[in-house]
């Protein structure tokens, strides 16, 4: 007879016996639903001595016979059983072949089972034991692991799994994640970034599609079955899209991963803003990272920044989006993500259907006349009916401040979730958004920009006397973004 063990407790099933050859008995038994890898070899005596290999995730009930030609049948089928008490003898003998199979496959044993003089009734029972080294008293029933592989009843061993890619590469919860490879199996068993699918169908052999969880975050997609685990080559990026975004695709993206920035996403500023010259040469892409850099040339004394819009290469109306950024911003500067419509202009009466400036994310180092440090805060805003003096409409979020003992010299994720009835401002994958605007809505197509902005005396305070130093100076004032997502309905 046969059972198994672990770290749960062992579970028996009981039939008639076939009988193969001398003294030898194969029972129905029970294993895991994950998966079976099952050696059988013939000891002395013709004594049969198989071992079945599995998980614990739910239990299979397990036929075996022998056919014409030596070779061994399995059939299976569903079953929950409930433990039976076990006598010291099925004990003795299930420690003894569990110490066995782990000498002949150097694995963790599920599973042993054995016949003839190996000892006990088909009743079996509990054994919770750990598996030690093979007994030696035990000697006459057991054989080599050279003996196990070459044996005529040798079940083949099931194949490792292989992912070979994965469609989208990236998602929010909800999304359904397309799984291509080889040597899937039925009771494949699917993880992102650690985190189990809760939801999965294995289309074939070769097709698994499985729902991203609600707690799944970036990593590696995991694919385990009954030959091994196989993991993805590239992590799958999961987006701290609200709930109330589920079911949004990934419309656009830049993760920065070339060399430069891609001039078919973006544009880039060469204009004078109030005290910035924005030049190329303050923008740059490395380690998969854009920074803006705010700089002061020592032989003009200019102070030169970046400037970065999709106006005409990208647009878009209602959706998500979201930015990982960190700032070293300096007093006269800060940096900003935000959308802006071509048609925001003033009009009699106001028309934010028109268009409106959407601050995702203000940041600055010092207040106004350098009052204050307030580099751990950050606002957001919305602007509508153009810039004509006295004639613009602002609502905005007010100073939020990071939590205590955060900065923004590490990474955080801002978003804005824009819909017909407003705007909803998160900060790193909060569930519920640090402030909501139901007015200003823009029915119109918005462009994305990311920019650092220099004013002397403004609200972000004064520029330093020195300036901000040469390109490249520690004194330098930076904007770095890791990437850009949009989601869209």
């Amino acid at each position: 007879m046969c059972g198994w063990r672990g770290t749960k407790t062992m579970r028996t099933c009981r039939s008639n016996p076939v009988r193969i050859g001398r003294n030898c008995k194969l029972l129905k038994v029970c294993v895991p639903l994950a998966g079976i890898d099952l050696r059988a070899r013939v000891g002395l005596n013709d004594k049969l001595n198989c071992y079945l290999i599995g998980r614990f995730e739910a239990k299979l009930k397990l036929e075996g016979k022998f056919t014409q030609g030596g070779k061994l049948s399995m059939k299976s089928n569903r079953s929950i059983e409930q433990p039976v008490a076990a006598e010291k003898s099925r004990r003795q003998f299930l420690q003894t072949g569990a110490r066995t199979a782990t000498a002949l496959l150097g694995t963790s044993v599920v599973a042993g089972c054995g016949g003839g003089n190996s000892g006990g009734s088909v009743n079996g029972g509990s054994f919770s034991s750990p598996v030690t080294n093979p007994a030696a008293e035990n000697a006459s029933s057991t054989a080599s692991a050279q003996t196990a592989a070459t044996s005529p009843f040798a079940a083949p061993l099931a194949k490792n799994p292989v992912i070979h890619s994965f469609s989208p590469a990236f998602a929010i919860r909800g999304n359904v994640i397309v799984i291509t490879g080889a040597e899937f199996d039925s009771n494949a068993f699917v993880s992102f970034g650690g985190v189990p699918a809760t939801k999965l169908r294995v289309d074939s052999a070769s097709q698994i599609s499985a729902t991203v969880p609600e707690s799944a975050k970036t990593g590696e997609i995991s694919v385990r079955t009954a030959g091994g685990t196989a993991r993805s080559s590239t992590q799958l990026v999961v987006s701290h899209a609200p709930k109330s975004a589920d079911g949004y695709k990934l419309a656009w993206h830049d993760e920065f991963e070339g060399r430069a920035v891609d001039r078919a996403r973006w544009s880039l500023g060469t204009n004078v803003r109030d005290d910035a010259f924005q030049t190329v040469d303050a923008v740059k892409v490395e380690d998969s990272v854009l920074k803006i850099s705010t700089y002061t040339d020592p032989s003009t004394g200019r102070h030169h920044t970046g400037w970065l819009i999709t106006r005409g290469l990208y647009e878009f109306r209602f959706g998500y989006i979201e930015a990982s950024v960190r700032f070293a911003s300096r007093p006269g500067q800060w940096g900003a993500v935000w959308l802006m419509s071509q048609a925001n202009r003033a009009a009699e009466p106001p028309n934010p259907a028109a268009g409106v400036e959407v601050d995702i994310i203000e940041h600055r180092a010092v207040s106004k006349d350098n009052a204050a440090d307030i580099s751990n805060e950050f606002s957001s805003a919305v602007h509508w009916n153009g810039y004509e003096n006295g004639k613009t409409i602002s609502r905005g979020s007010g100073p939020q401040r990071l939590p205590e003992k955060q900065s923004f010299s590490s990474w955080h994720t801002v978003g804005v979730l824009w819909t017909p009835e407003g705007y909803q401002f998160y900060l790193d994958g909060a569930e519920t958004p640090y402030a909501t605007i139901k007015e200003g809505i823009s029915l119109n197509d918005e462009y994305i920009k990311l920019t650092c902005e220099i004013k002397n005396g403004g609200w972000a305070g004064l520029i330093p006397p020195g300036g901000y130093g040469p390109l490249g100076a520690s004194t330098n004032a930076t904007m770095e973004v890791d990437w850009v997502r949009v989601w869209r309905p």
